[in-house]
């Protein structure tokens, strides 16, 4: 398998926030543009099709914060301050942006939508993850703060 440099990792990483922030962006717009385009309606839902996107712009939100703190992440590391409070921080945030996203999934879907118990599945499971992996690098900070006063 192919391994790429620790640089050339975290800039392609940049290079695909900001290719989530082009895409949460663009679909953002084409809500707006579906929305105030009263002839289209292919599933002929009337007023609830305002509702469908208002659902969506929901669901959006939490999408873009985690994104925003993903690069400052990627920002962090790139900088050599991974086991500090700041990346703690953003792995807390992305981890919460996750768990709300399953909720709003599981809120807004319709009975037996089965892509939006999926996603919902899907996000929850991502924010236990990065819970994980946020209490492993709180305690590598604490025992780095610690090292650091021995020595």
């Amino acid at each position: 398998m192919p391994k790429i440099s620790k640089n050339a990792s975290v800039t392609l990483s940049l290079i695909c926030c900001g290719i989530g922030f082009f895409c949460l962006i663009a679909m953002a717009v084409l809500l707006t543009i579906l929305l105030t385009h009263e002839s289209f309606d292919p599933l002929e839902l009337g007023i609830a099709r305002k509702w469908m996107y208002l659902r969506y712009y929901l669901l959006l939100i939490p999408v873009g914060v985690a994104n925003g703190f993903l690069v400052k992440l990627l920002l962090l590391v790139r900088k050599h301050l991974v086991f500090t409070d700041g990346a703690v921080s953003c792995l807390r945030v992305i981890s919460w942006c996750c768990f709300i996203e399953a909720v709003l999934c599981l809120l807004t879907t319709k009975v037996f939508v089965l892509a939006h118990f999926a996603a919902a599945f899907v996000a929850g499971f991502l924010g236990l993850v990065l819970r994980v992996v946020k209490n492993v690098i709180e305690e590598a900070v604490a025992l780095k703060a610690e090292n650091d006063f021995t020595i």
